[in-house]
C-alpha cells in the first residue's frame, strides 16, 4: 500500500519542468528546494494515511472504525476426517460422500472462499487495537501507525480469516518463556506471523479438501451424464408403416 509513496518521492524531481520549457524560470527557485517543499502532496498523503491508521487503531470517534474480517469457522470433524483421508492418499469415490456431506462441503467452500480473502492494513489496525487491550505495553499514539505498518508488511500473506478472536487469545494465553511474560507483551511482526500461521494453514487445508471433493463430485456428474446420453440415444430407424388397403 505504501511502497508507491517511496518511488514517487525518489522521482519527484522528474515532475519539474525542463530547463528548455517556458515554465523553467518560474520553477528555478524550487528546483533546489527540499523534497518537502517540492512535493507537499506526498507528505500530505503520508500524514493522511498515518492519521487514518492511528484513528483506526485508537478508535477515534470522528473516524469510522475498520470492520474486522469474519472469523473463520473450521470444517466439522466429519469433514476434516474425509479431508485427511484424501490427503493421506486414501482412494475416494463419490459413493463415499453422502449427499448431506456434499451439501456441507459446498457450504464450507463458501466460508473458505471468504476467509481466504487478503487482509487489509485497516483490518490489521482494528485487530491490533483489540490486542492492545490484552497486553501491558501497547504502542502509543505516536508509534501506532508505524507498528501497524510493520506488522502488515510481514503478515500480509496471512488470509483475513486467520485474524480472529481465537488468534488474539492464543497470543495472550502463552505461558512465560524463561520468566518473560510473552503473552502479556506486544508482539514483534515475526512473532505474530508465527502465531497466525497455524490458523492460516487450517483455512488452506480446508480449502484444498473442499476443492478436491467438489472436483470429484463434478467429475462423477460428468461421467454419469455421458453414460446416460449414450444409453438413451434415440433410435434412428423408424418402424415400417403398414400400407392402407385399397378398396
Amino acid at each position: 500500500m505504501l511502497q508507491s509513496f517511496a518511488a514517487q518521492s525518489e522521482n519527484a524531481g522528474a515532475c519539474l519542468p525542463n530547463a528548455s520549457t517556458p515554465a523553467a524560470t518560474s520553477h528555478a527557485g524550487t528546483r533546489n528546494a527540499p523534497c518537502a517543499a517540492r512535493t507537499p502532496w506526498l507528505h500530505q498523503s503520508e500524514n493522511a494515511e498515518n492519521t487514518l491508521l492511528q484513528a483506526s487503531f485508537s478508535g477515534t470517534p470522528h473516524t469510522s472504525p475498520a470492520l474486522l474480517p469474519t472469523r473463520y469457522t473450521p470444517a466439522a470433524p466429519a469433514l476434516r476426517a474425509v479431508f485427511a483421508a484424501r490427503a493421506a492418499g486414501v482412494p475416494l469415490t463419490v459413493r463415499d460422500v453422502s449427499p448431506d456431506m456434499m451439501e456441507a462441503i459446498r457450504q464450507q467452500w463458501g466460508i473458505v472462499q471468504h476467509a481466504l480473502q487478503p487482509v487489509t492494513e485497516l483490518h490489521v489496525a482494528a485487530w491490533l487495537k483489540k490486542l492492545s487491550q490484552l497486553v501491558t505495553n501497547p504502542p502509543g499514539a505516536e508509534t501506532a501507525a508505524s507498528q501497524c505498518r510493520a506488522i502488515f508488511e510481514v503478515c500480509s500473506d496471512i488470509p483475513s480469516g486467520a485474524w480472529g478472536r481465537d488468534a488474539r487469545l492464543a497470543w495472550a494465553r502463552q505461558p512465560p518463556r524463561n520468566g518473560y511474560p510473552t503473552g502479556a507483551r506486544w508482539p514483534s511482526p515475526n512473532e505474530l506471523r508465527t502465531l497466525l500461521l497455524p490458523f492460516a494453514e487450517t483455512i488452506r487445508r480446508d480449502a484444498e479438501g473442499c476443492r478436491a471433493l467438489l472436483r470429484l463430485h463434478s467429475q462423477s456428474d460428468a461421467t454419469l451424464q455421458s453414460t446416460t446420453s449414450q444409453t438413451t440415444a434415440p433410435q434412428t430407424q423408424a418402424a415400417p408403416q403398414a400400407t392402407p388397403p385399397i378398396h
